[in-house]
Order: C-alpha cells, then structure tokens, then sequence
C-alpha cells in the first residue's frame, strides 16, 4: 500500500488586539517559496535603481565641477598666452636698447608666435556658449605655444645676461679716475728728464701727494708683479680684462702679493719716493696691447670704451 506524499504548509495567524476572530492564512510551501523570491528580487532591483541614482546625481554634480574648473583652466591660459606675448615684446624692447640682434636671429627658430591657427577670441567663445567640440584641440595647440614661448624666452634672457654681464666685466676692467689723490707734476709725452737733462719720453703721469697718501687700484684685475723695479721702486703691475694693464711706481710700500686678484678702489699701496725719484710721488701709467697711453684719458670722469 503507498502512501501519498503531504505537501507542507505554511499557516500565518493574524491575532487582533481586541479579541475579535483571529484570522488565518495557509500558504502553500511552494507558494511562499516563490512570494519570499519575487520579495527578495524587488528589494535587491530598489536597491539597484536607487544607487544608480545616487550615482547619477554624483557624477552630475562632478561634471558641473570640472565645467567650472574647465572654464577656469581656459581663462588661465588666455592670460598665460597673453603674458608670453607681452614678455615677447619686452625681450624686442630690451634687445633694441641693448643694441642686439633679434631673437630669431640668436636663437635661430622659424616662424614667430607659436601655431598661427591659435585663436584666443574661439577660447573666449568656448567660455561664453560651453561648446567642447574643439576644446581639447584649442588647449592642446594654446599649451604648445606656451611653452615654446617660455623656452625661447628662457634662450633669449640667458644670452641677454651673459651679454650684460660681458660688458660689466668690460666695464670694470676698463681703468677710471685718480689712483690717488694729489696733483699732476709731470704729463705724459716728451719732457726733460729731471736727472740727465736729456729729452725723454715720459710714458705716464707723476701724481704728487704726501708720503704714505693711499694708492688705490683703477679696474678689476689680476697681481702681475709686486716687487722692487730699477727706475720704478717699488712697483705694482696689474692685468686688467681687454688688453689693459696698470703700473704704479715710486711707492713707499704695497700690501698686495702675486697672483692676487684685485678689485677696483682696493688699496695697493703707499705714496713715497723709492727707486729714481726726487721726491714722494706717484708714477702711474695705463697701457693697451703693451702700448703706453695717456692715463689722464682714463682719470677723467666719463670713460670712452674703444
């Protein structure tokens, strides 16, 4: 004999607070299995939907951050842009009052402004109506000009420096003013040499002061010699930049050494009358390419480079 198989069940008793009839519910098991399944599938579905939207309002609310930094970045690139430009025309300016050549021409690149389809008033545009359908390409062309730019600029202010920075050293290689104070006993030139009588050529000036005056350096320059010379006594010789040397003689005593590198208005040493002298002075002669020239040329207070 076979017994047929009972199906489960499931009953859910409803009980009222007020003792009224309790009500009952019987559920079949594969019932409920299916109402328990479509339960849990909708709440998993809400879930879903809702952190979709979620989502969705967070990444509207990032777009419309990068929208603002986006026409932030744009408007910084029009000033950059522009900031090259006027740095352009300030090198041009510098350039023409230094006397240099053009940039073009030192630095040797073709072309002058970056791409020439670069167009400032399109990014403008972009900014007002938010139109992106070239934006990556306009910031892509604007940041090549940029940066171009700052590198020819960058070329070009080096070799304004090193141009500066020559003549400053051409400058103050150059001898100017009095090595020291006194008043000018003998010129340069042809004279009466004070010992023979004899007529000579006198290849610097005398400067005549009390014994110990301060004599000090005319340019920057390098220790030649600083030692006892016949005729001159004690002797200082400087090198000085472009051809130019120095020599002061007859003095007392000199506080420089060989070698030394010196600066101008340095204190080389003391006035006196030591080697062929009469009387305490100072012998100072400035010479070019090994030639004597007159010093009073390079005691005056305007100097001409030549």
């Amino acid at each position: 004999m076979k017994f047929k198989k009972r199906e489960k069940h499931l009953t859910i008793m409803l009980v009222p607070d007020d003792n009224s009839k309790v009500v009952s519910i019987r559920l079949g098991g594969l019932f409920f299995t299916v109402l328990l399944l479509l339960w849990v599938s909708s709440v998993a579905v809400s879930a879903f939907i809702i952190s979709r939207h979620a989502n969705y309002r967070a990444t509207i609310e990032y777009n419309k951050y990068l929208n603002q930094k986006h026409k932030v970045f744009t408007a910084e690139i029009l000033q950059a842009r522009e900031a090259v430009k006027r740095i352009s025309e300030l090198d041009g300016q510098l350039r023409g009052m230094l006397k240099l050549k053009s940039r073009e021409g030192i630095i040797k690149y073709t072309g002058f402004g970056g791409p020439t389809n670069i167009d400032s008033q399109l990014l403008e545009k972009h900014i007002k109506d938010r139109d992106s359908s070239i934006e990556t390409d306009s910031f892509a062309l604007a940041a090549k000009y940029i940066d171009e730019e700052s590198r020819k600029s960058e070329q070009s202010y080096q070799q304004i420096i090193k141009y500066i920075t020559e003549q400053r050293a051409r400058m103050t290689a150059v001898p100017s003013g009095w090595p020291v104070k006194g008043w000018i006993t003998a010129g340069f030139g042809s004279r009466m040499d004070p010992f023979t009588g004899a007529l000579t050529f006198h290849e610097g000036v005398d400067i005549a002061n009390d014994e110990g005056t301060p004599i000090k350096a005319q340019a920057d320059g390098v220790i030649v010699t600083a030692g006892f010379e016949r005729g001159y006594g004690n002797m200082v010789l400087i090198n000085h930049a472009n051809g130019y040397t120095t020599r002061y003689g007859h003095m007392r005593n000199f506080v420089v050494t060989k070698g030394q590198h010196i600066k101008k208005g340095q204190i080389l040493g003391y006035v006196g009358s030591t080697g062929r002298s009469t009387a305490s002075h100072l012998h100072y002669e400035v010479r070019l390419n090994g030639v004597a020239v007159n010093p009073v040329r390079y005691m005056r207070e305007e100097v001409a480079l030549k």
